[in-house]
């Protein structure tokens, strides 16, 4: 706005006051307008902030979270590593139990069997020496028996003998030949027993007759048991 003079070179009053009024409304303005800029600059600068806050307590929430997952998997980490090394320690433990416990069932095994073993050898040892001694028995009763039998045999053909003896020399007195023959005879056992028989005949016998008169003799021992 411009001011005019006057005749006399002065201002007139009413337009210096509106001139002033006029600059100072605009001062006003200016000064409002400045005013509300540096509201809404204050204002952006207190969103920023505090969006800066929130931005520093994201990064140390995600510090605090990769911190706390660090340390939880340092921890799960060294849980499994425990756990891992326990049950390895477990299973080792429990493995040289189950050796130590086979270890014995063997040892005990091989003793009963080394024992049994032995017990059985006396045992067969034992069955061997009575079986000895009852074949033993069985060949002392058998030639026993049989000697026995023997005796008897011969005592009769003793007695016979003689009988005969005594009736021939009542009768016709004569020259009797008297020949004791050995003949073997089987036992129970291996070996054979000699049999021995009084044949009296007053002529010599021929081969067929001998042989006659032995089956004969034979005849006469009672059977053998043992045969």
């Amino acid at each position: 706005m411009r001011l005019r003079k006057t005749l006399f070179g002065r201002y007139r009053a009413k337009e210096v006051d509106d001139c002033i009024e006029s600059l100072e409304e605009e001062f006003y303005s200016e000064i409002r307008k400045k005013n509300e800029k540096i509201e809404s600059l204050r204002k952006k600068i207190d969103s920023m902030k505090d969006k800066e806050k929130e931005i520093g307590e994201a990064v140390i929430y995600a510090k605090s979270l990769v911190i706390s997952a660090h340390k939880s998997a340092e921890q799960e980490a060294k849980e499994v590593l425990e756990k891992a090394q326990k049950d390895y320690l477990d299973i080792r433990e429990s493995i040289l139990e189950e050796i130590d416990i086979l270890t014995k069932k063997r040892i005990e095994a091989e003793r009963l069997y080394h024992l049994q073993k032995e017990k059985i050898k006396k045992l067969l040892n034992q069955v061997d020496g009575f079986l000895e001694d009852e074949n033993l028995d069985k060949e002392i009763n058998a030639a026993t028996l049989f000697e026995d039998s023997l005796a008897d045999e011969e005592q009769e053909e003793l007695d016979l003998f003689a009988g005969e003896e005594e009736k021939s020399k009542d009768s016709v007195p004569q020259i009797e030949v008297v020949k004791i023959e050995n003949i073997t005879a089987k036992t129970g056992s291996e070996s054979s027993a000699p049999v021995n028989y009084l044949i009296s005949f007053e002529n010599e016998l021929t081969k067929e007759e001998q042989q006659e008169e032995n089956t004969k003799h034979l005849s006469r021992v009672e059977d053998d048991t043992f045969l």
